[in-house]
């Protein structure tokens, strides 16, 4: 895979601000990703994802065994967390919305899951000494909002005693957003993807290995009122005649099931894994 990383022998005069260029290109985005935003769509999240094989492709990566303890970054509603606790002594989920955290408390009593740890915080918002050491980190598809991820990074480094797992946005990540984006005539802005994040682990001193998650994605939607508030969770909110153009482009693009609910898929998930080992 081509990766422009920097050599730090190399030193260049002009060398980026990797943190800043990631800073610069968040602030740009649809402010969508708030706490409301997430406690909001909770209750929908399983049914959105309901076909995705991501959370399988993640856990087959991750070596895990079974006296580790790991921290689930972004736990929501326990999508990666239930499989990991399977496997591993004892998670700790970490998540901000405590919407989120009771979908994952209900799954775990369901599943007769007990070594779970839940914690109703940010990542920003906890420190090294209140988390404690982790045998193994896992930040799957939650690094993606934060601005200022430089020192998240190294606190997660600092955490983790053998690996740490993360997964980014490839490039092109957001093609469905940027063909809404020019049926509204808005301006089309990007993810920061993984290169940078690579870049800022490579002056922290980390030489971490990447590669592609190959995972197929059906989303489900009850009806287009459902799916249109996936939309707006994803693009931002819509004003009446927004409404109407976005509607008539699901009813081009969405499959309509026997059961009469509307569904999407993909196998080109854009998600890439990232990880190290520990010296």
């Amino acid at each position: 895979m081509d990766v422009n990383i920097i050599n730090p022998i190399d030193k260049p005069k002009n060398k980026p601000d990797w943190n800043s260029l990631w800073k610069e290109a968040i602030y740009k985005l649809p402010k969508k990703s708030s706490l409301k935003s997430w406690n909001k769509i909770a209750p929908k999240f399983d049914k959105w994802m309901k076909k995705d094989d991501y959370p399988q492709e993640l856990v087959s990566k991750i070596k895990i065994e079974n006296r580790d303890t790991i921290l689930d970054i972004g736990c929501g509603n326990g999508v990666i967390t239930i499989p990991l606790a399977k496997i591993a002594k004892s998670v700790t989920a970490l998540d901000s919305s405590a919407k989120m955290l009771d979908i994952l408390k209900e799954k775990a009593l369901s599943e007769n899951i007990s070594n779970i740890n839940i914690i109703n915080k940010n990542l920003e918002d906890i420190s090294t000494h209140e988390i404690g050491i982790h045998d193994i980190v896992v930040a799957s598809r939650s690094l993606n909002g934060i601005a200022d991820i430089k020192p998240e990074l190294e606190k997660i480094n600092e955490i983790a005693r053998k690996y740490v797992y993360m997964t980014l946005w490839g490039v092109n990540n957001r093609e469905f957003e940027s063909e809404i984006a020019k049926i509204l005539k808005r301006k089309i802005y990007q993810h920061p993807d993984y290169h940078i994040v690579l870049n800022i682990l490579q002056e922290i001193g980390i030489q971490a290995d990447v590669e592609p998650l190959q995972s197929n994605t059906r989303n489900y939607y009850s009806n287009m009122e459902d799916a249109l508030d996936r939309i707006q969770w994803r693009v931002g909110d819509l004003n009446e005649d927004e409404k109407i153009l976005v509607k008539n482009h699901l009813y081009e693009v969405l499959n309509k099931n026997p059961d009469g609910s509307l569904s999407y898929s993909t196998n080109d998930s854009k998600w890439i894994l990232i990880w190290w080992k520990k010296s």
